[in-house]
Formats: C-alpha cells, sequence, structure tokens
C-alpha cells in the first residue's frame, strides 16, 4: 500500500490577484521601490520593490505581471559593483517566503563584499500572481493518515491538481507564459530597470537551469555564474530520477559500511533499511508529527514507500545526512522521534512551493520531451523504489496526465538542448545529492569553455549553501576572480559525513570563556558552535546548549520572547529555583515541534542570563543532568 501524504511530499518539497488596469497603460519592464512582503531577517538592510513585466514577452498587448524583489545590501566597505542575483530552485520554490528563515544562514555570507539580489520568479511566491495550489497542499495534509494504494494516490492528486489548474484559469493566468524562457527575460529586464552594467548569477537547483537560460539567451551584462546542483536541459529528470536516487541512496549506505563508528553502530545499514521498507509497508505505524511553522499537529500514517521518500528528501541537507543511520534504527526500534521532528520541517517547506508554476515548467520544458511509459521504463530496474515513484504527482507516469490537462506551453527543442557559452562559470556538486547527479555538472561543463567543476565529499544537494566551509570558500574565491581557477585545497580536507552514534554514555566539559557575553563556565566537548553561545551536538542542532547574557532585557521580556520564538500558545510553565554561588536561576519546561526545551534565566542588575538545552523526549535526562545543570552551576559573569 501506499502512503499519499508523505510518499510524495517528498518530491512536491522540492519541486493572486492580477495586477490593477492601470498598469497596464504604463511602459513595462519598469521597477518601483515598495516595502518588503516578507520579514527582513535579523541584522540585515535591504530595500524591496517590484518588477512590472509583460505576462508574455513576445505579445506587445499582454497583460502586465509583478515580480517581488529584495536588495540585500552589503556591509563592505569598498562593495564590488556587480551584485549577486540568487536564482531559487523548484521549480516553483520562494526565495523570499524562505528568506526570514535561509538568508542568514544560506546567503549572508556572500554578502562579503557584494549585494545580493533575491527575487520570487514569475508565478511564485510574493510575485502577482502566484501560481499556488493549495488544493493539492490541503490534499496532502487531509490525506496525511490515510493508507493509499499507489493509483489511489496519483487519481486523488491529478484530481487536486486539476482544480488548481481550473482555478487559476478562471483567474486569467495564462499557463502557457510561465518558463525558463520567460523568466530568463524578467532576469535581463531587472538587470537593466535596476541600472546594472553586469552582475553574477548564482542558481541552485533548477536555478541553475534558469541561469543556463540566461547564459544562453541574454549573455549580455552576465559577469560570471555559479551553477550549484546543477540541472542542465539536456538531461531527462524523470526518466533518470531513479537511477539518480539509487546512486545517491547507494553512496549513503556504502559511506556509513566504510565508516568505522557508523558501520559498528549500524551494521548492514542498506539491509535493514530495505527490510524495513517491507516491514512497513506491509504494516504501516501512526504516530503525531507538528508542522514546524503553524504549530499544528497531525497523525501520519508512515509505511515504506514514505521511508523511502523521506531518505530521499533527507539526502538533499547536508546538515541532516550524519543522523540519518540513527534514524533507521530507531525507526527499527519503534522509536519515531527524530524522524517526526524531520517531517515536521518537511511538511513546512510545502508552503514555499508555487506548484502551478512547476506544471508549466516542468510539462513544457521537461515531460515535452518524452513519451507515455518512458519514466516507467526507466525506473524498471530499481523495483525497490516503484511504490514511491508510481505514486507522486511530480514524478511519475501520471504527469503525462496531468500535462495533457495543463495546457503549458510546448517549449522550442533548444530547450532540450546543451547551453554552449564562454562565460566564467563554477560548478558545484554534492556527493550525496539524490536528484541532481554530479554526472549533470560534468556534462554541463563539457559546453561551458571557461568553467571549473568540482565535487564535494559528504554533501547533499547546494554545496555552497550546505554550511559546509570549503565549497562556500571555493565560491566567493570564484566571485572575486572568475577568470582564474580557485584555490581547492580545501577538498582535499574533507571527508564523509561524521555519522552521529548512540549509546553516549558521557559528555566530557571544557571550560569556556566569553569575551563576548562577558562570562565563563563549561560547555560540551566537541560540539559545534554554531554562532556564539549556542553548540549543537550535530550541525542538525536536535540536540543543543546556549549560554547566553543579554543586556537591558528582564527575563519577563525574554520569556515572552522565548514564547513566539517557540510557537508557544503562552509563557512557559516555572519548574524550580536553582541556586549557584554567583546567580538564582529561574527553570522553566516548554515542549515545541517534537522537542523538549528546558530555560533557565537569571537577572543581575540590568543584565540577564539565558541557558537552554534543546533534546528530544527521550534523550531529555540524560542531557539534563549530563549538560544542562552543569552548565547553569558553572555559568560565572565577569567581574
Amino acid at each position: 500500500m501506499k502512503k499519499l501524504a508523505l510518499a510524495c511530499l517528498m518530491v512536491l518539497v522540492l519541486m493572486a490577484s492580477l495586477v490593477s488596469g492601470c498598469c497596464a497603460r504604463q511602459a513595462v519592464p519598469r521597477f518601483e521601490y515598495t516595502q518588503c512582503q516578507f520579514a527582513v531577517p535579523a541584522g540585515q538592510v535591504v530595500d524591496c520593490g517590484y518588477l512590472t513585466v509583460l505576462e508574455r514577452h513576445d505579445i506587445p498587448g499582454s497583460q502586465p505581471i509583478r515580480l517581488h524583489v529584495a536588495i540585500f545590501r552589503t556591509q563592505s566597505e569598498n562593495p564590488a559593483p556587480d551584485p549577486i542575483v540568487y536564482l531559487e530552485g523548484g521549480p516553483g520554490g520562494s526565495a523570499l517566503e524562505a528568506a526570514p528563515y535561509a538568508f542568514n544562514q544560506n546567503l549572508a555570507p556572500f554578502l562579503a563584499n557584494r549585494d545580493v539580489i533575491i527575487f520570487d520568479q514569475r508565478g511564485v511566491g510574493y510575485s502577482e500572481p502566484a501560481l499556488d495550489c493549495p488544493e493539492v497542499i490541503e490534499l496532502a495534509y487531509d490525506t496525511l493518515d490515510e493508507d493509499l494504494s499507489p493509483e489511489e494516490a496519483a487519481a486523488r492528486s491529478v484530481d487536486a491538481i486539476c482544480d488548481c489548474h481550473d482555478r487559476l484559469v478562471s483567474e486569467g493566468v495564462n499557463l502557457r507564459a510561465y518558463s525558463s524562457a520567460e523568466s530568463a527575460a524578467d532576469l535581463n529586464d531587472l538587470r537593466v530597470a535596476l541600472g546594472y552594467e553586469e552582475w553574477n548569477l548564482f542558481g541552485t537547483s533548477y536555478g541553475t537551469r534558469l541561469a543556463l537560460t540566461a547564459m544562453r539567451d541574454y549573455p549580455e551584462g552576465i559577469r560570471s555564474v555559479i551553477l550549484d546542483a546543477t540541472y542542465p536541459p539536456q538531461v531527462s529528470l524523470y526518466e533518470e530520477m531513479a537511477a539518480n536516487m539509487d546512486r545517491a541512496f547507494t553512496v549513503f549506505f556504502d559511506g556509513c559500511a566504510a565508516d568505522p563508528a557508523c558501520s559498528e553502530a549500524y551494521p548492514n545499514l542498506e539491509t535493514v533499511f530495505y527490510q524495513l521498507v517491507d516491514q512497513l509497508n506491509a504494516s504501516p505505524v501512526t504516530f503525531q508529527v507538528m508542522q514546524r511553522l503553524s504549530g499544528e499537529t497531525y497523525d501520519v500514517l508512515f509505511d515504506g514507500d514514505a521511508l523511502l521518500g523521506f531518505l530521499f528528501q533527507s539526502l538533499y541537507a547536508t546538515e541532516v545526512i550524519p543522523v540519518l543511520p540513527k534514524v533507521v534504527f530507531d525507526v527499527r526500534e519503534g522509536n519515531y522521534e527524530t524522524l517526526a521532528v524531520l517531517l515536521g520541517s518537511y511538511l513546512a517547506q510545502m508552503e514555499f512551493v508555487s506548484l502551478g508554476m512547476q506544471y508549466s515548467v516542468q510539462c513544457g520544458e521537461e515531460v515535452r520531451f518524452s513519451t507515455p511509459g518512458d519514466f516507467a521504463a526507466a525506473a524498471a530496474p530499481y523495483p525497490e523504489l516503484q511504490g514511491f515513484l508510481e505514486g507522486s504527482p511530480t514524478q511519475g507516469e501520471s504527469l503525462f496526465t496531468i500535462c495533457e490537462m495543463w495546457g503549458a506551453e510546448e517549449a522550442d527543442p533548444i530547450e532540450n538542448e546543451p547551453v554552449w557559452s564562454d562565460i566564467p562559470t563554477l560548478i558545484l556538486a554534492g556527493e550525496y545529492d539524490p536528484i541532481t547527479s554530479p554526472a549533470w555538472g560534468e556534462l554541463a561543463a563539457e559546453t561551458l569553455s571557461n568553467s571549473f567543476y568540482y565535487e564535494f565529499p559528504g554533501v547533499g544537494h547546494g554545496a555552497s549553501v550546505s554550511g559546509e566551509a570549503c565549497p562556500l570558500y571555493v565560491a566567493l574565491s570564484f566571485l572575486d576572480d572568475p577568470m582564474s581557477e580557485p584555490d581547492t585545497s580545501c577538498v582535499a580536507e574533507m571527508s564523509g559525513p561524521a555519522y552521529l552514534v548512540r549509546d553516549i554514555t558521557d559528555v566530557p566539559l571544557v571550560p569556556f570563556h566569553s569575551e563576548y557575553f562577558h562570562m565563563s563556565g563549561v560547555t560540551p566537548e566537541g560540539w559545534i558552535e554554531k554562532s556564539p553561545g549556542e553548540y549543537a551536538r550535530s550541525p542538525l542542532g536536535l540536540v543543543e546548549v546556549v549560554q547566553v547574557r543579554l543586556l537591558g532585557v528582564t527575563p519577563d521580556q525574554l520569556l515572552e520572547f522565548l514564547t513566539s520564538e517557540f510557537g508557544l500558545d503562552e509563557v512557559p510553565q516555572y519548574t524550580e529555583t536553582r541556586e549557584t554561588d554567583e546567580l538564582v536561576w529561574s527553570l522553566f519546561k516548554v515542549e515545541s515541534g517534537g522537542l523538549i526545551i528546558d530555560i533557565a534565566v537569571a537577572q543581575e542588575y540590568f543584565l540577564t542570563y539565558l541557558v537552554v538545552l534543546q533534546s528530544l523526549p527521550s534523550e531529555r535526562g540524560f542531557y539534563y543532568s549530563q549538560v544542562y545543570l552543569p552548565a547553569i552551576d558553572a555559568l560565572t559573569p565577569d567581574v
């Protein structure tokens, strides 16, 4: 049996009103500064606006549409004149809806010497119109606890997508106007409207396809290009889906087997995984998942095909890869805590994709060059993956039914051919990438005469935004001098994932002194310092301890802020008082997103001290005694 919502959700994750009549009487393209429609990330200086363009560039009387644009300003004293424009993936991903959650972590490092421009492509997010399909998302939520066959899953998905199609058409949206070629024309219009002589394109995933289209159609004004997780036009995404998925699974299983700590903690991982797929397909399990943004809790029926989809989706994220062997063995033992937390994040990511734009692009430019039966034939050598692939509305044979109905523009054959260019291009690939194989990056490089290609060990989808220092360093070096090969000596120093092993018996603590917070204490040895005072056991951060000092913030104000930050309905509840030689602490406990948050607050004059432990319920007792209480007892303000 096939679980619709979770099995297809993993791919849904990846993959509006019209402007007023007065706009049609004004010249386009044009750019107007406006307020940002999204919450500006902390510490950033941003100018926002709308670019007005024609819905069809080749039809002078076509109605105007608007693209929401954000220009993040560098703080460099001597910034370069050529900004970076970031091209989001999907197709249909909203860079601006995700910006409050992702910009500081993923893109802020690129502000070192240049402004960074991000925008919602036509049909996406805050752009107008947005080709959202709430009908499909609602179906996913409604069927989270239902056990459906692949045929039922596909049929209900097609019905929901048809409903989305009919609504968009009734609203006056021309579904033939949303394509890579039209978006590339928008990109050129934006450069001209903003007055840049040249700029640098930076695309990830589908954004690389858009960047390549722009290199082909509008090469003027493009100083350099970064292609990260490359999706070149000459490949067949859906025909190669199963092979690419199988390749990444093999890299994952072999990586654990070759790592002494991982192979000892999780022996025969591949065998265990596929046995678990069969077991869960025969007897699905049900548990609760909290959607991380809304705070809503759902009952989820989880089967083996959903486990396949979970692994596929998780291999995208470099920070998730180290915990995946543990998740597999936890699930085998009936522990779904970590799985539930991750699924809560994946549910939230559905909100950032405009599926209507995805169907317009993929039906016109990808499915158009295949025939019914091609996808199934290509997947036939991978029978263990077919249950997941067959029920998905974004990659199985049902795509042909959807695209026949959708009415997308049938792309010119050039959209299925390699792009030839001499623009300086950096091509990055992740070893574990499950969707855009490293071989695709090498393929694109063959027709880009001034390109440099690099693959990074232990990295998933999007090397430069993975949090790994080496690919980011290579990308920034390239931007400084795109005509010269960047220094890549750091690649040889990279290794596979630092797998998270189970059955920890103790956590060694080491002293620290923070000049930033003017205090001393202890922190776990070997944990990652994600930011000043924030230490995580792994990059994923399921287990973290935070120790900070705040000036001019009262404990009550701090608790109110944390209530909002954790999406709680009420202020955390007091549990006890703990006195040390230096401070008197008030302790609180809350649950959020499947995690337990322990909070300790102390006040001294106008200073408030905060210690936070975030942990999984089953591990809370261990880390409470091993890390949290010792951190409280050892924290000492500077004299």
